[in-house]
């Protein structure tokens, strides 16, 4: 559940809907990779993936 709560919170912080912050933090916990998706209110494409776990921002 950690996994979860981590991606969608992320997801969240950088402007993406709750939508589709909950389908990246679903596909984290699943996979460890959320593919790339629209966040920054639609003007960036982000993914998080394990290997970003350290990284703060």
């Amino acid at each position: 559940m950690t996994a979860v709560r981590y991606a969608y919170a992320k997801a969240r912080h950088w402007h993406a809907s709750p939508l589709v912050s909950a389908w990246a933090a679903c596909r984290y916990a699943l996979t460890g990779d959320t593919g790339y998706f629209r966040s920054h209110a639609g003007w960036r494409l982000s993914r998080i993936h394990r290997g970003s776990l350290a990284e703060d921002d």
